[in-house]
């Protein structure tokens, strides 16, 4: 597995979560989880020592090729502080509209629609 830029204590640990991580999914999926979900559980049960491990050794690479990009990405401090504060300006706007959105649906689904006044004849 090429693990370039990080330790290989960490790959190993990667590594070891995914297989663990993979096997306790296969432990407790719930019957409501989605089709996709349930098709990686099924083969996931249906693979063998050596195909599992394989598996996870490709998943594995990909989590240690990001892991090492975004530890490389922010050049210096500055740089890293300026993305930081515009991921959380973009992530605080994002959660503003959605709040607003639940709000105005909130309060259409609690308006009380008064029932029309019904002459009584005698």
């Amino acid at each position: 597995m090429p693990a370039k830029g990080l330790p290989k204590r960490a790959v190993a640990y990667i590594h070891e979560m995914g297989v663990r991580s993979l096997d306790h999914l296969a432990e407790t999926v719930s019957d409501d989880a989605s089709d996709a979900l349930k098709t990686l559980v099924g083969h996931w049960k249906a693979m063998g020592a050596r195909d599992k491990e394989a598996f996870v050794d490709h998943v594995a690479t990909s989590v240690v090729d990001v892991v090492a990009a975004s530890a490389v990405l922010p050049i210096g401090m500055k740089l890293g502080k300026k993305v930081a504060k515009a991921t959380g300006k973009a992530i605080r706007k994002q959660t503003k509209k959605i709040r607003k959105t639940a709000k105005k649906s909130e309060k259409a689904m609690t308006a009380k629609v008064k029932p029309a006044k019904v002459k009584q004849t005698e």
